[in-house]
């Protein structure tokens, strides 16, 4: 049987209505992305890198944003009293691995960052507030835990409203173990941060 010759696929063009994408032919293909072209990038839109790729994240709800603001403002008061590190928010890149930069919720620095022109290499405490729908899900709760302890960041928050929980993980021997798994009723307690506690049914009732 003769094998017949490929064609090749023509680019798309721009028209009325369509995305521009002579435009888009001007920066990498999935999968070709350096870290120095992620981090050139100037958007307003959350996105994360993986292996020369770009991740786009869901804008997050405004449950999701309430949420966060309880945390980080609980979290930031209890830093500023202490007088320990530093708290900071996405949109942050932090790579946690070679050729792998995510944008946790919440971070904490137990030292206060030598250079803040520059994206850090790790953390000390991350939180992530998962959004809805199983992609998020599965980011969250499997991929970044398993991205986080590799990285040697000693404690993960899950705050998880589809669930009412908050997970907190804490490292052991390079993998994260369950600390402790905290539902409405209940005070979630970190290991890192001795007496930093979070009630759990204010934080998902906040408004």
């Amino acid at each position: 049987m003769r094998s017949v010759a490929k064609q090749p696929v023509e680019a798309p063009r721009s028209r009325r209505g369509t995305p521009v994408w002579e435009l888009a032919r001007l920066y990498p293909t999935q999968g070709h992305w350096t870290e120095e072209d992620y981090l050139e990038l100037e958007t307003n839109l959350l996105i994360e890198y993986t292996d020369g790729v770009l991740e786009f994240l869901d804008m997050p709800s405004p449950q999701h944003q309430l949420i966060l603001q309880y945390i980080q403002m609980r979290l930031l008061n209890f830093v500023l009293k202490s007088r320990r590190g530093s708290v900071m928010a996405a949109p942050l890149p932090i790579r946690v691995a070679s050729m792998t930069y995510r944008e946790p919720d919440i971070v904490y620095f137990v030292k206060k960052l030598a250079d803040l022109s520059k994206a850090p290499n790790g953390a000390d405490l991350v939180m992530e507030v998962v959004s809805p729908g199983n992609a998020n899900r599965r980011r969250d709760l499997i991929k970044k835990r398993r991205e986080y302890a590799d990285a040697g960041i000693s404690e993960y928050w899950i705050v998880d409203p589809e669930n009412s929980a908050i997970t907190v993980l804490a490292l052991k021997g390079g993998k994260f173990e369950v600390a402790g798994k905290y539902k409405p009723g209940q005070t979630a307690v970190s290991r890192l941060l001795p007496n930093f506690e979070i009630d759990v049914e204010e934080a998902f009732s906040a408004d």
